[in-house]
């Protein structure tokens, strides 16, 4: 399962279904944003694709409600590689936005809906990646969580701060560095790890 732009998957659907829908307008907060994108989904979810979007049937999508959501920061490549022992981590965080909003169905997470803000407000930008929207709500801890990725490296953390200290714990085992899957452990450890394993990359699209 992979996350689409929201264009995309409206595209497709309507190629399959004959529909006609655009894009709604951008919304004044995050929720409304999501809350537009959910209706999107119990209108473009059908038996051909259900499965890809992380339901187990059609009607499921009807049942569909919107999660806590979850702040996105993204770690830049290059800061990644100037990072230190020395360095804050918080430096590296970069706020880009970009909030994921798990969509439930019970107490199931099936699927996810990203949203991104600009100077003409919130829209729903991605909606699907189930697998991440799962994985990243197995290690929440709390309602101060949020979400740190660093793309270059495909990787995902829940993080918090724990006595003013940033603690990052991955939601997937990487094979490339000692991190584990639900292990947290300070930003600090996490980062000069992934920097190591960043040595070689080409920065080029994996």
């Amino acid at each position: 399962m992979r996350t689409l732009p929201f264009a995309s998957i409206v595209l497709m659907a309507c190629l399959l279904g004959g529909c006609q829908m655009s894009q709604p307008r951008p919304s004044n907060n995050e929720t409304t944003a999501a809350q537009h994108g959910l209706a999107t989904l119990r209108q473009v979810v059908n038996a051909g694709n259900y499965a890809a979007l992380g339901f187990n049937s059609v009607d499921e999508v009807r049942q569909a409600t919107l999660g806590e959501p979850l702040q996105v920061y993204r770690v830049r490549l290059d800061a990644l590689r100037a990072f230190t022992g020395q360095t804050n981590p918080e430096t590296l965080l970069v706020d880009i936005r970009r909030n994921l909003f798990p969509v439930m169905v019970g107490d199931r997470v099936a699927t996810s809906i990203f949203v991104l803000g600009s100077r003409q407000g919130w829209r729903a930008s991605e909606l699907g990646n189930a697998a991440v929207a799962r994985l990243v709500s197995r290690y929440r801890h709390g309602a101060g969580d949020f979400v740190v990725h660093v793309p270059a490296m495909k990787a995902y953390f829940v993080a918090n701060r724990v006595e003013g200290k940033l603690m990052l714990t991955p939601v997937m085992d990487d094979p490339r560095t000692k991190l584990r899957a639900g292990e947290t452990l300070p930003a600090e450890v996490v980062f000069l790890q992934l920097k190591a394993a960043s040595e070689g990359y080409n920065g080029l699209p994996q």
